[in-house]
């Protein structure tokens, strides 16, 4: 895979956030709430797929970083990523949740992104806008956050997923052109 330069940007980020997480309590910060959709702020972001990403994110209201920050933690950017799960492409949709939002061929950047960005709305309302519920659901799926009592799922893979997704959102949240 080509080396891009907020590659790296992303995982200094990410390893600077874990470095900083040790030395404070507590480890990390989380907003409760998205910005509402109305009114996106949307960073300008140089990456694979920008285009589509800011494309399908207009579409249906969802910030553009909060979709680059889940398809980089999801498949560091790759169409063809598999999951040992089953979960395909670049936002690594199960079969069943790609075929829900008319996904035919999740290898397909658009209609990858196109779906995973319908999911991630219907997320987003279900859970009126609360970005750590939000991307645990997007991990673990909504009915996990629920039966966790509307909290992050127990899981060890899902504890680690949202601080880093979240992570990733800040930074390319610095990214953005300020007024």
């Amino acid at each position: 895979m080509k080396a891009f330069p907020w590659v790296a940007a992303l995982a200094a980020a990410w390893l600077g956030a874990q470095a900083q997480a040790a030395a404070n309590d507590p480890p990390f910060f989380i907003p409760s709430r998205l910005m509402q959709p109305a009114a996106p702020a949307l960073a300008k972001i140089e990456a694979p797929y920008a285009r589509i990403v800011e494309t399908a994110s207009r579409a249906h209201g969802v910030e553009g970083r909060l979709v680059h920050a889940l398809i980089w933690a999801e498949s560091s950017y790759d169409p063809k990523a598999v999951s040992p799960s089953g979960a395909e492409g670049l936002m690594q949709l199960m079969p069943a949740t790609a075929k829900r939002y008319g996904v035919r061929d999740p290898f397909d950047p658009k209609q990858n992104i196109d779906g995973g960005v319908k999911h991630l709305r219907e997320l987003l309302d279900q859970f009126d806008g609360d970005l750590e519920l939000v991307v645990a659901a997007y991990n673990a799926g909504a009915n996990a956050v629920i039966r966790a009592g509307n909290r992050i799922p127990p899981y060890p893979q899902t504890a680690a997923y949202v601080p880093k997704v979240i992570a990733y959102y800040h930074h390319l949240e610095t990214l953005a052109p300020q007024p």
